[in-house]
């Protein structure tokens, strides 16, 4: 499947990348998720790929087996020269006599599967449940997107070979770059925000390399994904802002460097001692993001600034690499890529677009990534893994904002895991812990306390980010309440079993909602609705134009279609 890039700067057709929905040993489909319309689709694909004699590829095999997994399957099924098993032979060695099932524990199979003529089931034989034929039909559903980035890689590699072509000898376009561009950020601290994430991190590193600066962080501490993607990299983390000579104090010189932003410019996301510096506004000379402008945002002099809409800083970086025909040195390839991954959600995200596609295949090529998957499969269990183990008060806190409607005051705290269950199985302590938020955020500086300004409502989202779920633990009446309203017709259960309801305004089995989102339909989603205040809204769309001051848009039309509604 391909898609016609609307962007300016890259005017080229690129293709989706496999989704990870089927990854190894601990990734399991959810039951919601196998009763969904996909099992049909996922039956039928697999039909087809059995009649046609279809075999699952090499990259396939991994993301259902693992490393340790495929090893054992090629020792009892002879794969093709090129390391591929056709679906019937690899079926038949799961489930038509038990063999791959017992000799590969920890790959999930049907309950109660049996080797052929014994057991419960009908025949003697190993049932296959819709899971399993959702799994392997996807599987198959995959390989066609396998062509097409493979066409799409062929096309990234001939760019990256034009590319280093060109950084021995580079375009016209290039050389007004490097001369008038660059030089503007030479010498500047390159600076992300606090709470701190890979983009930030490595849109400083890269940044500092293309335009000559110095990279920094704006925390002391780096969470796991962080670390990881570093020495995945070869690089060591950036300095401590504040501990840099010219950043937050002056240098041997007696002088304070200049700064340029990166992946935020907002002032409260600016590292503290540049936020509260009375010469901010002269000292940010630059900033490069990929966020809507704060309104606070603004400078003394002129500055410059590199703001695209797309799914990551660092494609922007990677992208002015190239525009300057700048070669990238495999190590900044390597933490700009995981920076992409992380911030697209390995390209699943909503915010994801062509240009953070095609960027990424740029970048496997000279980062020589293999498996951008297994890269971003391993990222995201770092940071589980890191996140679980700061305790509950941290993840009730460590991406936590605070929102005002209609006078009432909700927390929304979120957190991203590549595996929920070892967050559930703290879930007392964190409803717990979001029952003290609450009153914590009446808590004043100067020690005294103001009822006003508590929370009425507080929520925790724990995202999987690899299947795409989420859950909201709930913590009161008053959040169930809420809760139910928002989304109505959720199931709810137990956070966590034998758990104590935190509080008598709610039971126990109240406090943990599934998949709090759309209840709209996967089928119904992509149809848009044909209604007059929609035809208005195209047509204001079309119609908007800025007159270089504001965006001018005429709402006549769409006025009078919503009074008809």
């Amino acid at each position: 499947m391909t898609l016609n890039c609307a962007c300016a700067d890259w005017p080229f057709e690129c293709c989706f990348v496999p989704c990870p929905r089927l990854w190894p040993q601990t990734q399991v489909l959810s039951p919601a998720r196998a009763a969904m319309a996909a099992v049909p689709r996922a039956k039928a694909r697999l039909s087809e790929a059995l009649a046609q004699g279809q075999a699952l590829k090499v990259d396939q095999l991994k993301r259902l087996f693992g490393e340790d997994g495929i090893e054992i399957l090629y020792e009892h099924v002879k794969p093709n020269e090129a390391g591929e098993i056709p679906a019937d032979q690899l079926l038949e060695w799961l489930y038509g006599d038990g063999q791959g099932a017992r000799m590969l524990p920890h790959l999930e199979v049907p309950g109660g599967a049996t080797p052929r003529g014994g057991g419960d089931s009908p025949g003697g034989k190993s049932a296959r449940t819709e899971k399993d034929i959702e799994k392997f039909g996807m599987l198959m559903e995959m390989s066609k997107t396998d062509e097409a980035l493979a066409e799409y890689r062929a096309m990234a590699k001939d760019l990256a070979e034009e590319f280093q072509d060109k950084v021995a000898n580079p375009t016209a376009e290039a050389f007004i770059e490097q001369l008038c561009v660059e030089k503007i950020l030479q010498g500047a601290l390159f600076v992300g925000h606090v709470k701190t994430d890979l983009d930030s991190i490595a849109g400083a590193i890269g940044g500092a390399c293309l335009w000559q600066g110095t990279a920094t962080r704006a925390e002391m501490d780096l969470n796991g994904e962080i670390m990881y993607a570093l020495k995945w990299a070869g690089l060591e983390p950036p300095p401590f802002f504040d501990d840099h000579p010219g950043a937050a104090k002056p240098d041997a010189a007696g002088k304070l460097l200049p700064v340029c932003l990166v992946d935020h410019n907002e002032d409260k996301q600016m590292v503290p001692s540049l936020r509260d510096a009375p010469d901010r506004k002269k000292r940010i000379i630059g900033l490069i993001d990929h966020h809507a402008l704060a309104e606070s945002m603004a400078s003394e002099k002129p500055l410059f600034m590199d703001v695209r809409p797309w799914g990551s800083m660092s494609s922007i970086v990677t992208h002015a690499f190239i525009r300057g025909n700048r070669m990238i040195p495999k190590a900044i390839a390597r933490i700009l890529l995981a920076a992409i991954l992380s911030d697209t959600l390995n390209l699943q995200s909503v915010t994801t677009t062509n240009a953070d596609r095609f960027l990424v295949t740029v970048l496997c090529i000279l980062g020589e990534c293999d498996d951008p998957d297994e890269l971003a499969r391993k990222m995201f269990r770092a940071k589980t893994e890191w996140i679980v183990g700061l305790g509950a008060y941290e993840m009730t806190r460590g991406d936590q904002k605070d929102f005002t409607a209609n006078g009432w005051k909700v927390g929304i705290a979120v957190l991203e895991v590549t595996d929920t269950e070892p967050v559930l199985k703290v879930a007392d302590e964190l409803l717990m812990e979001l029952r003290i938020l609450k009153v914590e955020k009446g808590q004043l500086k100067n020690g005294q306390h103001d009822r006003r300004k508590e929370l009425d409502f507080a929520y925790l989202f724990v995202v999987d980010v690899t299947q795409q779920l989420s859950y909201l633990l709930v913590a009161g009446g008053r959040e169930l309440a809420l809760a139910k309203s928002a989304f109505p017709e959720k199931p709810l259960r137990e956070a966590k079993p034998g758990l104590k309801a935190p509080g008598n305004t709610i039971r126990a089995e109240e406090t943990l909602m599934e998949e709090p989102n759309s209840t709209i339909s996967e089928e119904l989603a992509g149809i848009k609705e044909e209604d007059e205040v929609h035809a208005a809204i195209d047509a204001l769309q079309k119609e908007s134009f800025h007159d270089s001051v504001q965006v001018v848009r005429d709402y006549t039309r769409f006025r009078e279609a919503l009074d008809a509604s």
